[in-house]
């Protein structure tokens, strides 16, 4: 069996070893940060002493990045995507993110910011928060209108008002007994 020649000094052979990796990264903040993940496999190369990782091998040092940012998993993002019945594109779509955005967060190529970490927290801690995403999604695109919802709900007479009850309601349910430490 041949070994594999190494990519970036083309002369020396890849050596597979097992062991800690130490990651530097920048936090949130711009300071530099490390993590270690222990047992990650890599291919070494022994002439330049340069390493390869494969997917595995990064897919756990992104985990760990995140961790160590406390930032919400590439896991948890798609399981939290897949509870809404939503394709990476339509999750995309609905949080007003690029197309490939979502998908990116996903597959641990890139991290979500702090920022948008806490407003998905907020939408996992509030699922009404989609719901009222996706509303103002269908507002945007001339779906759910004032007349349009009239149209949906005929038994109600003045939507507008019944619009403002439900701000009302959802209001006195925040000051009453679900009211968290943040309102």
């Amino acid at each position: 069996m041949t070994k594999a020649k190494c990519p970036l000094c083309g002369g020396g052979n890849l050596q597979e070893e097992t062991g800690d990796f130490t990651a530097q990264f920048e936090d949130e903040k711009g300071q530099a940060r490390e993590v270690v993940v222990h047992e990650v496999t890599r291919s070494v190369c022994e002439s330049c002493g340069e390493y390869v990782l494969d997917e595995v091998a990064e897919d756990r040092i992104s985990a760990a990045q995140r961790e160590a940012m406390g930032l919400l998993g590439a896991s948890r993002l798609e399981s939290f995507r897949k509870s809404l019945g939503k394709t990476q594109e339509e999750m995309s779509d609905l949080l007003g993110l690029g197309k490939r955005t979502w998908c990116r967060w996903e597959s641990n190529d890139h991290f979500q910011s702090v920022s948008f970490d806490r407003y998905l927290r907020l939408l996992m801690f509030a699922p009404a928060n989609v719901r009222a995403l996706e509303t103002i999604d269908m507002w945007k695109h001339g779906v759910e209108t004032p007349s349009a919802l009239a149209e949906r709900f005929p038994y109600v007479r003045d939507v507008k008002t019944a619009q403002e009850l439900g701000a009302r309601f959802v209001a006195a349910l925040r000051s009453g007994p679900f009211k968290t430490s943040a309102d």
